[in-house]
């Protein structure tokens, strides 16, 4: 299994040299991934109920300091050198995806081909609006959104006309290093789903799905198959994995394995908020007493 961090984002700790810190310590120890969560702007009354919380609610102050995701992987790259860089999760349709094919594949090329898009559909419909981007048919407009960036990425020319997007006669470059960035999708809907198998390279699962997790993969693996896709090579990854600290090292390291028996193939966790001003020496100790032996399970599994 692979290992993630969420990178400190929001609040006090949302500082560079907080974050340089942090993630070379991740890489030093041995980490698989860092990664960014988005929102652009917070509304002073929430309004849409947060989907992913037993309160709807965000669980930080909305004045806090809130750095915004790609900006944020760009320097991320810059102070690393092998540790893969994701977005968990960009809010695809609320983005122009020729703008952002190329901020993508910008941070791609400068980061020597680390980076993983892990997008998803939004459930803020206020954010949606301040932007001025339509919140209805948004699952169709990201279906769009997924073939003009690949096109954008692989193509030289792209003759592109859909419902939403067009784009005919132009081209985008640099390129992806590897070819194309893997593409991890969000969201538990059927609908969302089915797009993690005709259009997506994994499903980005949270938490929330775990009672019925290798259930709701089938769901993308057989669309996967039904559009003439290799149903194997889709990533099982999961967000919300776990948190370390002090305390719940062990726990932690029991629960990824737990996950990695059950195909999770990246998992993401977070270092305790609270005990930041200590994240360095809690990201070397997993890293030593624990990553080895998630990493060698992982490598054991038929």
């Amino acid at each position: 299994m692979e290992v993630g961090l969420h990178i400190p984002q929001v609040g006090p700790f949302a500082r560079r040299d907080v974050i340089g810190r942090f993630a070379r310590a991740a890489e030093e120890a041995g980490f698989d991934g860092l990664w960014v969560f988005d929102h652009v702007v917070i509304r002073k009354e929430q309004g849409s109920a947060y989907p992913y919380s037993p309160d709807g609610r965000l669980g930080f102050r909305p004045t806090l300091d809130f750095l915004e995701p790609l900006t944020l992987l760009a320097f991320v790259a810059a102070v690393t050198s092998r540790i893969r860089l994701g977005t968990s999760v960009l809010v695809l349709p609320m983005r122009h995806p020729v703008l952002h094919a190329k901020v993508l594949a910008t941070i791609d090329h400068l980061s020597g081909g680390r980076l993983i898009l892990g997008g998803g559909v939004g459930w803020w419909k206020e954010e949606f609006e301040v932007l001025g981007v339509p919140f209805e048919r948004r699952g169709k407009r990201t279906e769009e959104w997924l073939r003009l960036v690949r096109a954008l990425w692989t193509e030289e020319w792209v003759q592109f006309r859909g419902e939403f997007y067009e784009c005919v006669d132009w081209t985008c470059n640099p390129k992806p290093v590897n070819g194309t960035i893997p593409i991890w999708l969000g969201g538990e809907s059927e609908g969302q789903l089915r797009r993690v198998g005709r259009y997506a390279d994994g499903w980005l699962a949270t938490a929330k799905s775990l009672p019925v997790l290798e259930q709701r993969f089938e769901i993308a693996r057989q669309a996967a198959r039904s559009a003439g896709r290799d149903a194997s090579a889709l990533t099982l990854a999961l967000e919300g994995a776990g948190v370390i600290s002090s305390e719940t090292m062990e726990s932690t390291a029991e629960h990824l394995e737990s996950l990695a028996r059950r195909g999770v193939a990246h998992a993401i966790c977070l270092i305790d908020p609270r005990a930041y001003g200590e994240a360095e020496a809690l990201i070397a100790r997993f890293g030593r007493d624990y990553l080895p032996r998630l990493h060698a399970a992982a490598a054991a599994r038929p």
